[in-house]
């Protein structure tokens, strides 16, 4: 199945940008395991150091998945800006712009499991329990809201840590063999910029949702035709809805 694949050549490109422009660090995810939280887990704005994509921020947060081998890069980190532990914990809170990208390698996908396995994954990230790291919000519009402790930054608390976390409740997936991650935190023009390429995720997503939920549809009178006609995975479900409703 093909979904993505442009898309993340187009994020390899971004990635290159930013390498050239020497905005880029590439970082490996972390395995040490960060304490978890309580029960609740909640982050009051009090007791916050980093907020991350908050609404008066720029926020960005998508997943692209692929079977090819080589286009993802298993156990890296990109990050463009700022670590959460970069700078010494000063005591005021930095409310910072947050784009948030996961790029997985994935075995056997095909047209009738494509969707059941992509809700798994998109909800694996609610299994994410760290001590002094709340999701406070992630919307269906592709944004994520998220803080941390001051406790947590003072510890060194990273995106590496996040990362290491995210990995580690991916590995139980079967079907996932291979997890890469983009942060950016720079500034709210690079979040646009990832955002503008997420644009084209969600769409995908979206025909595929209703390709996969509506017992009946009409390509003739459907907003995602061009969509589906243009993309390789889109039109193998397409015809395959087709072969089991005829």
């Amino acid at each position: 199945m093909n979904l993505f694949d442009d898309s993340i050549e187009k994020l390899r490109s971004f990635l290159e940008r930013k390498r050239a422009a020497d905005s880029l660090h590439e970082l490996i995810v972390s395995h040490k395991t960060w304490p978890a939280g309580e029960r609740g887990n909640i982050v009051l704005a009090s007791d916050t150091a980093v907020e991350l994509g908050s609404p008066e921020q720029e926020s960005v947060s998508f997943m692209v998945w692929t079977e090819k081998c080589g286009l993802i890069k298993n156990n890296r980190i990109n990050l463009i800006g700022p670590d959460i532990s970069e700078k010494k914990y000063s005591g005021m809170m930095r409310s910072l712009p947050f784009g948030k990208v996961v790029l997985l390698k994935l075995k056997g996908m095909d047209e009738n499991n494509s969707y059941e396995r992509h809700r798994q994954i998109d909800m694996a990230r609610y299994d994410l329990n760290l001590k002094g790291y709340m999701m406070r919000a992630a919307s269906q519009y592709m944004r994520e809201w998220s803080r941390v402790s001051r406790e947590a930054a003072r510890s060194g608390f990273s995106f590496a840590h996040l990362a290491g976390a995210l990995s580690a409740i991916y590995s139980r997936v079967e079907f996932v063999t291979g997890v890469e991650y983009i942060f950016v935190t720079s500034s709210t023009a690079d979040v646009r910029s990832l955002a503008s390429l997420g644009t084209t995720v969600e769409k995908r997503i979206n025909a595929m949702n209703k390709m996969a939920t509506e017992l009946a549809f009409d390509c003739n009178s459907c907003d995602y035709t061009e969509i589906c006609a243009a993309v390789e995975g889109l039109r193998s479900m397409q015809k395959n809805k087709s072969r089991l409703m005829s």
